[in-house]
């Protein structure tokens, strides 16, 4: 009996040593059951980083960025006035040598020698030797008389613009899901570009109402071959469909061409042009516009006695198309058909030129009706004239 109790409390002491290490044991397996490497919690990806990822996969991002990008033609048929009000001096016509000129005010009274006179202010300061001015001739000072020389002629210039498109977004949808997505359509584009085009004047001289004795002033040239470079900003303010209308301003410097003129003394002032842009879509990649505009330049020929400005007033219209380089190439396999844009093999395409609409109703061939109780258009088939008149002689 007392063995037997003691075999029962050395049990009872043994399980109870037993227990702390077997829990022990369990709760570290159970912990590095739970340590699972590697297992990161992501959440879903959202509705508009699915639709970038897909983008991504079917457009090339190098085309989808060359198509922010527009380069624009413009041809202008242009009228100008011209101005060459003349200040600070006295102008004089000889009577002896029939000669057209000017000296600084006050030199006219013959205190100065030599005389600063000059017979071509217009391109070149060309000096006279004029010692002594005549008793008759004709003088007037234009601190007393507005003297202003006056011509017309016309400007039509070839321009090339490179600009960059930032898109309207599309504010319905973006009040319907908060997704920021864009239209094809431009809201603003910025860009620079380059112009050239001859001054004509459509007289061989300029003419003045002041005093009809100076009589007018013989142009030493009736032509200048011109260069422009601007910067531009064009704003689309309305839009209807495939019509809309911007304001287009640009400004820049200018030049004559070199040989035309005297550089030491020329000084050419910054020109700006506004307009009105008039455009219609033909395709997501082309459009063409007309753009009433009116652009002002001068330039000033000056040296250490005399300043003579020279003032245009250009107002012209210039008509332009705008040409992008399209989002989807142009789908090569000749069994592929699709007019409309289309995926085909992982990759977004196109089905039409760059100067075509891309989503018509129907496809590209020849659509001449539907099918009766149908809703797929039914192609026109070109019969041969050897089946024509066999269709003929039938009697069918």
């Amino acid at each position: 009996m007392r063995k037997s109790l003691q075999y029962l409390l050395l049990v009872f002491f043994l399980s109870l040593a037993v227990q702390p290490v077997e829990a022990q044991i369990f709760k570290k397996k159970k912990k590095k059951e739970g340590n699972v490497q590697g297992f990161v919690l992501q959440e879903a990806p959202t509705p508009e980083e699915q639709r970038k990822a897909l983008e991504r996969q079917l457009v090339s991002p190098v085309r989808k960025f060359l198509n922010r990008f527009n380069l624009q033609v413009e041809k202008s048929y242009g009228y100008f006035t011209y101005k060459n009000p003349l200040e600070g001096v006295s102008v004089i016509r000889d009577p002896s040598n029939q000669f057209l000129y000017i000296v600084p005010i006050g030199e006219e009274g013959g205190g100065v020698q030599p005389i600063n006179a000059y017979n071509n202010w217009f391109n070149r300061f060309t000096e006279l030797g004029v010692d002594r001015i005549d008793d008759d001739a004709q003088i007037v000072r234009t601190d007393t008389a507005s003297v202003v020389f006056t011509n017309t002629g016309r400007l039509n210039p070839i321009t090339l613009r490179l600009t960059y498109s930032f898109k309207k977004l599309d504010k319905g949808h973006f009040q319907r899901t908060g997704e920021k997505r864009y239209l094809d359509e431009d809201l603003l584009r910025i860009g620079a570009g380059i112009g050239f085009g001859a001054i004509k004047f459509r007289r061989s001289y300029n003419e003045q109402d002041v005093d009809p004795l100076l009589r007018s002033y013989e142009l030493p040239t009736t032509e200048f071959a011109t260069t422009k470079m601007f910067a531009s900003v064009t704003y689309n303010f309305y839009s209807m469909g495939d019509f809309s209308m911007h304001a287009d301003v640009y400004g820049g410097v200018w030049k004559i061409k070199e040989s035309l003129i005297n550089t030491d003394n020329i000084q050419y002032d910054p020109f700006f042009n506004v307009g009105l842009m008039f455009q219609t879509r033909f395709s997501k990649y082309f459009k063409g516009y007309i753009r009433p505009s009116v652009e002002m330049r001068s330039y000033t020929m000056a040296n250490d006695f005399v300043s003579v400005p020279h003032q245009y007033t250009i107002f012209s219209i210039d008509l332009g198309l705008l040409l992008k380089y399209p989002t989807y190439p142009r789908n090569k396999y000749s069994a592929d058909m699709v007019q409309m844009e289309h995926v085909f093999n992982g990759k977004m395409y196109r089905g039409r030129p760059f100067y075509k609409r891309q989503n018509p109703l129907y496809g590209q061939r020849g659509v001449n009706r539907k099918a009766r109780g149908s809703s797929f258009p039914v192609i026109k088939q070109k019969k041969s004239k050897k089946g024509a008149e066999k269709g003929k002689g039938s009697g069918n």
